[in-house]
């Protein structure tokens, strides 16, 4: 059930959905190169880019996989969830996939874990 925590009281259908409005949300995706491997860098999608300065660490989840790969076109390694690769790469042919990282990959997700940027 809708409900206003303003005014603490439930609300119609009709008054939850007449302020509905379809908006553009900024969003950037960003590297952050590892210190270890400055050849290597992390991907990151985010819609708040004016906390970025701010950030001490990226997160990975233990349920996902995520893959390194070599960008093609300019030789770049990026680390990323395998499941964004169609929203940065339009062609499997732009991009060779060096090394997967996940449970039902036989590689230790601590490998992501320990990264630092």
């Amino acid at each position: 059930m809708p409900f206003s925590t303003a005014c603490n009281t439930p609300l119609s259908n009709f008054e939850s959905h007449q302020n509905y409005k379809d908006v553009q949300d900024p969003s950037v995706i960003v590297t952050f190169p590892l210190l270890d491997e400055p050849k290597v860098s992390l991907v990151a999608w985010t819609t708040t880019p004016w906390t970025l300065p701010s950030n001490l660490a990226l997160c990975v989840n233990p349920e996902l996989i995520y893959i390194k790969l070599r960008d093609k076109s300019n030789g770049n390694v990026y680390i990323l969830m395998e499941a964004r690769l169609s929203a940065l790469y339009k062609a499997e042919d732009e991009y060779e996939v060096l090394e997967r990282y996940g449970k039902s990959h036989h590689s230790s997700q601590c490998e992501l874990q320990n990264l630092c940027i």
